[in-house]
Formats: C-alpha cells, sequence, structure tokens
C-alpha cells in the first residue's frame, strides 16, 4: 500500500486496521487522510490476522505500545469476549470496529450503525415510520438494524441464506427495541413479497465487493420497492456496486457504501483520539477514497 501524506518518526502512533484478508481495505485511506488533515502524528496500516491469533495481537500491541485497533470482516465479533469493556449495543450483536487500549485496559465500541444511519440520513432517506429490508445477518447487519430502530423504523425484514443467524438479530431486536422483526428467506418469492412493504433496503453482505467470488443469485426484487424507497450498500468498492446500480435503473433514491465509512468517522475519532471532524474533512475522505479507486464522486 503506497502510504502519502503521512509521517512516520518515534513518536507516530500506529493504527491497526485488522482483518483476514486484509488487502482490499479501504479504511487508510480515510484515516490515514484525516490524520493529515488534523496533523495527527499517526498512521493506519493494514494487518491480516489470522482467526484464533487475536489474544496473541492484544499481547504484541501491549507489549509494543500500539493503542488502536479497527478490526473489520471477521473478526468484529471475535474480539468482543477479549476486552475488558464493549458498549452494550456491540455486546448485544457482537460486533466491534473500533478499540482502544489504555492504562485502565481495553476498550471496543461498534460504529458502524452509526456510520449506516448518518449516511442513509445525510442521503435523503426517510427512515422515522418506514420498514427496512436487510440482506444479511452478518458482523454489522444487528447494530445496523439496532440504530435503524432507534430512528423509529417500524418493521425491519432481515434475509438470510442462514436463518439461525438473522433469527438471533430478530430475537435481541423484539427484546430490545420497539421494532418489528421478522426473517425471511432469501428466494425470490420471499424477498419480492417483503420489497412490497418497504421504503429502505440494505445490503449488509461482502456480495458484490470487488474481489469477492460471489454475486447477488437475485436482484429482481428491487423492482418490488415503492418509487419512494431507498437503496443503500455497504459495499466501497465499486462504489456503483449492483445493488447501487439495480436501485439507479428504477429511478430510486440510492446510498453507496464509502458514505457509511466515513458517516462514522466522527463517533470513531473521539471515542479513539478525543479528537473532533468537520464535515470538510469528511468530505476531503470521499474524495481521497474516489481518487484512490478512480471513480466520480457518486
Amino acid at each position: 500500500m503506497k502510504l502519502e501524506n503521512v509521517k512516520l518518526n518515534l513518536e507516530t502512533e500506529l493504527v491497526l486496521n485488522v482483518g483476514d484478508p486484509i488487502g482490499k481495505t479501504n479504511a487508510p485511506r480515510c484515516y490515514n487522510k484525516l490524520f493529515e488533515l488534523l496533523d495527527m502524528n499517526a498512521i493506519m496500516l493494514p494487518c491480516e490476522i489470522k482467526k484464533g491469533q487475536l489474544p496473541q495481537l492484544l499481547d504484541a500491541c501491549r507489549l509494543m505500545g500500539i493503542h488502536y485497533l479497527c478490526p473489520t470482516m471477521p473478526h468484529k465479533g471475535d474480539f468482543v469476549d477479549l476486552l475488558d469493556d464493549v458498549d452494550e449495543t456491540s455486546r448485544l450483536f457482537h460486533s466491534v470496529n473500533a478499540i482502544r487500549l489504555d492504562e485502565k485496559g481495553s476498550h471496543g465500541a461498534g460504529m458502524d450503525g452509526k456510520g449506516a444511519v448518518r449516511a442513509l440520513l445525510d442521503g435523503g432517506a426517510k427512515l422515522s415510520g418506514v420498514n427496512a429490508l436487510l440482506y444479511g445477518a452478518g458482523g454489522i447487519a444487528g447494530v445496523v438494524a439496532y440504530e435503524l430502530s432507534c430512528q423509529n423504523v417500524k418493521k425491519i425484514y432481515i434475509a438470510n441464506r442462514t436463518p439461525e443467524k438473522a433469527e438471533a438479530i430478530a430475537r435481541v431486536l423484539r427484546e430490545h427495541t420497539a421494532a418489528q422483526a421478522e426473517v425471511i428467506g432469501t428466494d425470490a418469492a420471499s424477498l419480492d413479497r417483503a420489497a412490497e412493504d418497504c421504503e429502505l433496503f440494505a445490503n449488509l453482505t461482502p456480495l458484490g465487493m470487488k474481489g469477492f467470488p460471489c454475486q447477488h443469485d437475485y436482484l429482481g426484487f428491487i423492482d418490488h420497492l415503492p418509487k419512494t424507497a431507498t437503496v443503500f450498500d455497504c459495499i466501497i468498492n465499486p462504489p456503483e456496486s449492483e445493488t447501487i446500480e439495480a436501485g439507479k435503473k428504477n429511478g430510486l433514491n440510492t446510498v453507496p457504501g464509502m458514505y457509511m465509512l466515513v458517516g462514522q468517522m466522527d463517533v470513531i475519532f473521539d471515542f479513539l483520539f478525543r479528537k473532533k471532524i468537520t464535515q470538510a474533512d469528511k468530505e476531503a475522505c470521499i474524495e481521497e477514497l474516489c481518487n484512490y479507486l478512480g471513480v466520480e464522486k457518486p
């Protein structure tokens, strides 16, 4: 990875973006751009760590004086039980993507849900009183569903190939929020029926991501969404994923995944570094990502 606009010396704080595989990560583009804008002596580096090796990683960080970790797939859930404290939402749905190590211990928080909601609201999506169809029950699905419920989303359909995972999220939503939750299949008929009842669709899987070996089996249900609906995708690359393209083809409002990544930067930087960032800083991150990916701003 080329590391433009960063400084490196004996006082530089290392921030590790931890995943497996990690080669397609885009987070360092945002973080390192913000470090530059805020004149912070810090650098984010991608760090590929295998499943089962997270305890050794935490020990190594303490030994080397590394204070900040930002987990991505597949480690967002595995870190939770290894930390001294985690915010309640992240513990309920077993997902963190920001970790701070200090003299008081290890602290984790999950900001993906907040980033998704911020991206949706900034992107013109209506949330209060609507029904939502979420595709996927993996690392970010629970926290996104929870934050949507905090915005008064009325009913949440969760479609997943493994019903047990979706039902676990639905059960927590029923117990801890006012939102209704229903698990559905990923067959065309089930998706079509749910889409007709929803004004928000969110892809929360890596399906369609550049380099990922699988695509969506069926996106025809997007044709059944009302014209007032918003289509959201958590995927950053390509910015116009197959999901976003299907939404645009139908004249729907669309919110690409890079806005979720950038949308959570203010809460992450406050949690990790006690730093405030501005909307102009976020816009600079979007430009950085687009320049890096060689695409127009979506």
